[in-house]
């Protein structure tokens, strides 16, 4: 993969993400040994220097990955340090212990007024034994959603690229797709949770064209034929082995392909929101992994 594309489509993946006065979002990409390795985002939040948020590795990629961040800022010293603390969710193979975990400190920080980040990291394993180290390259949200906008009106304007093409060219519509969390077939997504309930939300987040869908759980039926609808259908899940697999199938495609349905999943923790890609008799797999 080039640097442009890269480039493009950290672009893209950033333009519709967004945040309120006291949320806070970057996006950009990890690089290590002078090489880009993978696209990185943080959204957090900041009170009396106390700061929280999430990150996302790989956004849209096979090893996308949700970490939960925990960190102190010094308004006198403008410093910013945080560090992921856990997994919230993966599509990545392999159990959390093998996750390395980024902590840095970025300096010259002003909440509200920096928009480009570059700093050091150093990785850790969960038993705080050093992983691998690399660097953050960083925009604000609204930084790079200013230049989606620019870049859009530079593609309307021309001359060069057709009618036709530009109406394909939404921007807008690209970025809230792959801003969702995407479910694809064949594909698990291991969300890790310490509660004892979990809430499954089900609904059609966009036109309503018939999509059906049958869900499992533990292998036994437990939601079948269910054509979704724009009311949502919370059930309640109990989580009491170590894993609990939600199988959903597509049964049909609705009138408009794919089998696109919203997923949420609830906690009391976290708040995880997918979207299903599926096509008729494809199936994806959500398993909840119980911690201790």
């Amino acid at each position: 993969m080039t640097k442009k594309y890269i480039a493009i489509s950290i672009l893209l993946i950033s333009c519709c993400f967004s945040f309120s006065q006291e949320n806070y979002g970057f996006i950009g990409v990890i690089a290590i040994n002078d090489s880009i390795s993978n696209s990185y985002k943080i959204e957090l939040t900041q009170k009396s220097g106390v700061v929280k948020g999430f990150s996302v590795t790989d956004l849209g990629g096979e090893h996308e990955t949700r970490s939960n961040i925990f960190g102190e800022y010094d308004k006198d010293k403008k410093e910013l340090s945080f560090r992921e603390t856990g997994i919230v969710y993966t599509k990545s193979p392999v159990s959390q212990q093998d996750f390395c975990f980024i902590n840095t400190t970025i300096k010259g920080f002003v909440f509200g007024k920096t928009k480009t980040i570059k700093s050091n990291f150093v990785g850790l394993f969960s038993d705080n034994t050093q992983c691998i180290n690399g660097k953050l390259f960083m925009n604000s949200i609204e930084k790079v959603e200013n230049r989606i906008e620019k870049v859009t009106k530079k593609i309307n304007n021309s001359n060069k690229i057709h009618d036709s093409l530009k109406q394909k060219i939404n921007l807008t519509k690209m970025m809230d797709s792959l801003n969702m969390n995407i479910l694809r077939k064949n594909q698990t997504l291991s969300v890790f949770s310490k509660s004892a309930t979990l809430k499954l939300i089900v609904y059609d987040g966009g036109k309503l064209d018939g999509d059906k869908i049958s869900i499992t759980l533990n292998d036994k039926p437990y939601l079948m034929n269910y054509e979704a609808k724009s009311d949502k259908k919370i059930l309640t899940l109990n989580l009491n082995g170590l894993k609990t697999s939600i199988k959903i199938k597509a049964l049909n495609e609705g009138s408009i392909a794919p089998n696109t349905i919203v997923v949420e999943l609830q906690d009391g923790n976290n708040t995880i929101k997918a979207l299903s890609n599926l096509k008729a008799g494809e199936t994806t797999r959500i398993d909840i992994l119980k911690e201790n």
